[in-house]
């Protein structure tokens, strides 16, 4: 009787836990679709939904749905933008679906860190990525998952501006996705394929495919709608119609307020702006651009933080490495310490084979710790690279901030005089001119400035180039127009007439250039001179004089800048223009980097000349122009 009551037991109780766990794992479906269904359009009901899947999951233990999860909160975290957690949901269910095979979640995965890689702008590895995907979504006969993947990779060879490439691709993925129309996906890569033509300069095909867009029944996302609208108003721009423009770009604007899309909101507001100066409404142009100004600096602020994230993320990587080296090292220690028990075991035994083995085992442990000083040797060589990493990021967001100071408190002053109201129509009409083309050029700089900064993120590079220096010292001089206008400053550059050609870094040298220029305005008096010149006297270098006839440096400043490696204080100018210190340190760590020669003169009341000598590229004389 006894052993029949426990077999009933055993058999209720496994019954139980078994429609417990089926009755959880429809609660996780359940959760994980409707998690699925809010994720464009209610972010906060998409997390609450996944958390609950998240915790029955982590509850029940199981492999597989933890995974699913994982793969979902990675879809929603990079909705929300945060892509290094995003970035570690979709690596932690990579690596449970590589342990527990499921292709479908397993292409899910891998599409997301191609995504991660696009926010990056690592273009290349994303693509990488998608291209694995295909063929898994292709055995799994998944069209939806191929669409998506071809719809992605478009994205990618849009950015790296391989148009017919990506005309491929998507082309590819809308015909996967006309059997889901009803997902957003589609009326994505209708807008996508919109934007391809736009870009190719085929107006009326970008017109129809944004047209298509907002004709989807039932209407399609809130974000589409608002992309579809902010593409038509760029047609009506292009065809010099800007009141239809501005139709389209307010109900942009409406649509991506709705759908707090600061992306959108941008990218409508630049398009309102330009419509309305088109139409003369100079008024709303400014309040529209000083909206668009602010959604940029937002936007800004928050690829910034993205990719400093992005940056721990791969920090974080490398520091698990060594606690999984450190964990090696200790099974191995622990390995060891097993073995030696057993031998002296053994050694109480058998006298004679004891001491063998203990004599095995004594060489044993020499090279076990010989292993551990390598290993130790090779951590401490990581951290130092770590560190000169980290220490390189803060140089360059140093130089990133330092030069593109002086053109913002441009852009601040002109704003300032246009909001006091004291111009009249003309000098109002100057000033905007004059804001149009600081903005412009401000862009440009930053634009120039971000993809060098990308470039340097193992360390500052210098590439030494055969380079004419007149021509960029002109681009430098153009670019101080508002500061020497405003101080009534005139720069004397008749000496720039060189055709000599010197070993420089462009980019370091456009920096050297600018903080010199700006020096010799800021010490400068109003109503004054300032001259450059190249001197060519010299066989080996050429030299670039930047003088000014300002207040001049005293001699204990003067000993200070050219003695001293670490950042000097800064002096208030003439006007009381404020500094950072960098300038000049700059100047020298960069004339450094291009074997060239700093030099600066100075007496106090009477200016200052600063001199940079460059490598002169050494031509061998032909030989029929050899004399005896």
């Amino acid at each position: 009787m006894i052993p029949y009551f426990r077999f009933v037991s055993v058999l209720f109780f496994s019954l139980t836990s078994f429609l417990c766990f089926a009755q959880d794992n429809k609660e996780i479906d359940s959760l994980l679709a409707q998690g699925d269904r809010y994720l464009y359009v209610d972010w906060d009901s998409s997390k609450m939904f996944l958390q609950q899947a998240e915790t029955l999951a982590l509850e029940s233990q199981n492999e597989k749905d933890m995974g699913r999860v994982a793969n979902m909160l990675g879809s929603l975290h990079y909705v929300g933008g945060n892509y290094a957690e995003s970035m570690r949901n979709f690596s932690k269910a990579n690596d449970i679906f590589n342990r527990n095979p499921d292709k479908k979640e397993l292409a899910y995965a891998l599409n997301g860190r191609g995504l991660i890689y696009l926010s990056q702008h690592d273009y290349a590895r994303a693509i990488e990525i998608w291209e694995r995907c295909i063929p898994l979504n292709r055995e799994l006969g998944d069209d939806y998952g191929l669409g998506k993947s071809y719809f992605n990779k478009s994205i990618a060879e849009m950015e790296l501006k391989q148009y017919q490439k990506a005309d491929e691709s998507l082309t590819t993925a809308l015909n996967l996705l006309e059997k889901f129309k009803e997902k957003p996906l589609y009326a994505m890569a209708l807008n996508r394929f919109a934007k391809i033509n736009f870009e190719l300069n085929d107006l009326v095909k970008a017109e129809e495919f944004y047209t298509r867009v907002l004709n989807i029944k039932p209407e399609v996302t809130t974000w589409e709608k608002t992309f579809a609208n902010t593409g038509l108003a760029e047609i009506y721009l292009v065809r010099e119609n800007p009141g239809k423009a501005l139709q389209y770009g307010l109900i942009a604007e409406q649509l991506a307020e709705k759908a707090k899309a600061f992306w959108d909101k941008e990218r409508a507001t630049k398009v309102i702006a330009i419509a309305y100066e088109n139409l003369g409404d100079y008024g709303n142009a400014l309040k529209y651009t000083k909206l668009n100004k602010a959604y940029s600096d937002s936007l800004y602020s928050e690829n910034k933080n993205s990719e400093i994230s992005y940056l721990q993320l791969q920090l974080t990587a490398a520091d698990n490495l060594n606690l999984l080296r450190e964990k090696e090292i200790a099974e191995q220690e622990a390995a060891f310490n097993s073995k030696l028990a057993i031998t002296l075991i053994i050694a109480l035994i058998v006298t004679i084979v004891g001491f063998l083995l203990y004599a095995r085992l004594l060489k044993q442990k020499e090279e076990i710790n010989t292993q551990l000083e390598a290993k130790q040797t090779e951590i401490e060589n990581q951290n130092q690279k770590l560190e000169a990493i980290n220490e390189e990021k803060n140089k360059l967001f140093s130089i990133l901030s330092h030069d593109l100071k002086s053109p913002i408190n441009s852009v601040k002053q002109l704003l300032e005089i246009e909001e006091k109201g004291f111009l009249s129509e003309s000098e109002s009409q100057k000033v905007r001119k004059m804001l149009i083309r600081q903005v412009t050029e401000t862009d440009e700089m930053l634009s120039k400035l971000l993809r060098w900064s990308h470039a340097q993120l193992d360390g500052i590079l210098t590439n030494r180039v055969e380079t004419q220096l007149a021509p960029m010292l002109q681009d430098q001089i153009g670019h101080m127009e508002y500061q020497t206008s405003n101080k009534n400053i005139q720069i004397d550059s008749t000496g720039l007439k060189s055709p000599e050609m010197v070993l420089v870094d462009p980019q370091q040298i456009s920096i050297i250039f600018q903080n010199c220029l700006h020096n010799a305005i800021k010490f400068s008096e109003p109503n004054s001179q300032i001259k450059v010149w190249l001197s060519d006297e010299e066989e080996t270098y050429q030299k670039l004089h930047i003088k000014d006839f300002g207040i001049g440096i005293d001699a204990e400043k003067l000993a200070e800048i050219q003695s001293q490696q670490v950042r000097v204080k800064s002096t208030d100018g003439t006007l009381k223009e404020k500094g950072t210190g960098l300038g000049l340190q700059l100047v020298k760590q960069f004339m450094d980097k291009n074997q060239g020669i700093f030099e600066i003169k100075s007496e106090v009341g009477k200016g200052t000349e600063i001199i940079l000598s460059f490598e002169k590229i050494k031509r061998e004389t032909p030989s029929n122009q050899l004399t005896s």
